[in-house]
């Protein structure tokens, strides 16, 4: 059934456009939900101290040689490459935004309040819910169809191996 879904489905509360400035009251509810629960999964992950995802590490390295909270450096590590949008001509939107803001928030409220698990097994099952909690806040954010910095890291990869193999 899964291997059998080849484009992100469609529901009653899905965006029409992805650059959609007036959403539904339903879809930016799901929109903020599912970055909501992408941001919690985050940072249980972190919490948890039994992994973590290549966006998060890069905030954690940040954050020992800066400084600042983990979300915070989370938030301007998404500003800097919303500044790569420019060449690119790309427009930011609603759901861009706040997928930068309500993710850095929400690693920092989870670093905050939930406590590092103190034996081995917990660390794992908290691991392995954040991974599911991860799983599903980006299916409901995906499926609200706004543009986010996932969809614009994939058109950046592109261009700029496009032009690496136009030098080479």
């Amino acid at each position: 059934m899964f291997l059998q879904i080849k484009n992100i489905p469609k529901v009653s509360w899905s965006s029409e456009k992805p650059l959609n400035l007036k959403p539904k009251i339903s879809t930016f509810f799901f929109l903020c939900f599912g970055l909501t629960l992408f941001g919690l999964g985050e940072g249980l992950l972190i919490v948890s101290a039994s992994g973590a995802s290549p966006w998060s590490v890069f905030a954690q390295g940040l954050y020992l040689n800066i400084g600042f909270s983990i979300g915070l450096m989370t938030i301007l590590i998404s500003i800097m490459v919303l500044l790569l949008w420019f060449p690119l001509k790309q427009k930011p939107g609603i759901g861009t935004i706040l997928n930068a803001l309500i993710i850095g928030l929400m690693i920092d409220v989870c670093i905050r309040y939930v406590p590092t698990p103190e034996n081995f097994i917990s660390q794992i099952l908290l691991g392995a819910f954040a991974v599911l909690t991860v799983g599903i806040g980006g299916g409901i954010y995906l499926v609200a169809n706004f543009k986010g910095l996932s969809k614009v890291m994939v058109t950046f990869s592109y261009v700029l191996a496009h032009n690496i193999s136009l030098i080479l």
